[in-house]
């Protein structure tokens, strides 16, 4: 949904929308997902392949440099698609699949149905979810620019916001639901793969479009908090082992005086 919503933002004219997006999903996904996931459960902390921890890290600080000395065009667009199919190669090829893992398949309805009639019921399932993953999409960008000039704000401020907390909903049901199971090493994982995903694959398409305009300064502040946070996630995976409910209650307090800050500076 992320990657439809930031290029159907860009081809109308709301670049700021789809950049606000990514910077606020990454940001979301660490101080939200995690202070929700923690929440539920104390988590202990897993060990993550130092590859994927430090590539983390350097795509986080390639964009921030990127953004704010160079600018986002078609070349960091392929240089960012690039890097994607680099890293899913090197994790493809480090990944390590055990014989004896279950694998969990959801006891719904509509999941029992796809798994006994995959071709009857598996297809117009997906069709349907495709048309409505297409449609959610445009209605919210097309929404999100109308709010945006109803209250005199930019787009940026809705991608940071709004539409980055709708898109990691997912996200935070997903965190609660391996919390409860005890799988931290999902949740983490999960935040990892998710960042990546967003700055390599979806602003690298998304960059490639010739109505990719935008003003820097409007999220200049955000791209800088959004590093920090993955320092701060880096740090916490490098030396910390668990993840309690106070620490959970802190990533929260800071993500609300995030929000609070992007309009306490627009209002003010």
């Amino acid at each position: 949904s992320e990657l439809i919503v930031s290029i159907d933002a860009v081809f109308k004219n709301a670049a700021e929308l789809s950049i606000g997006n990514i910077i606020g999903s990454n940001v979301a996904n660490i101080f939200l997902v995690l202070g929700c996931a923690g929440i539920a459960k104390n988590l202990v902390i897993p060990k993550v392949n130092k590859f994927d921890n430090i590539f983390h890290l350097l795509i986080s600080l390639i964009f921030l440099l990127i953004f704010i000395y160079f600018q986002l065009n078609i070349l960091s667009g392929i240089l960012f698609i690039t890097l994607f199919v680099i890293y899913l190669f090197i994790s493809f090829r480090n990944s390590k699949v055990s014989e004896t893992e279950n694998i969990e398949i959801n006891n719904d309805f509509i999941s029992r149905k796809v798994m006994k009639f995959p071709k009857i019921c598996g297809i117009p399932v997906l069709l349907v979810s495709i048309f409505l993953t297409i449609v959610g999409a445009d209605l919210t960008v097309v929404n999100s620019i109308q709010i945006s000039r109803i209250l005199g704000i930019s787009e940026a401020v809705i991608g940071l916001t709004v539409i980055a907390i709708g898109t990691s909903l997912p996200e935070i049901a997903a965190g609660i639901t391996a919390a409860r199971k005890i799988k931290p090493d999902l949740i983490f994982g999960n935040i990892i793969g998710s960042n990546l995903y967003n700055i390599l694959l979806i602003l690298g398409f998304s960059s490639l479009l010739e109505q990719f305009e935008y003003n820097y300064l409007n999220l200049l502040d955000e791209i800088i908090f959004m590093f920090v946070s993955v320092v701060v996630f880096t740090i916490l995976l490098l030396f910390k082992r668990s993840f309690n409910k106070f620490i959970s209650l802190c990533f929260l307090l800071t993500y609300f005086i995030y929000i609070y800050f992007i309009y306490y500076k627009i209002f003010n």
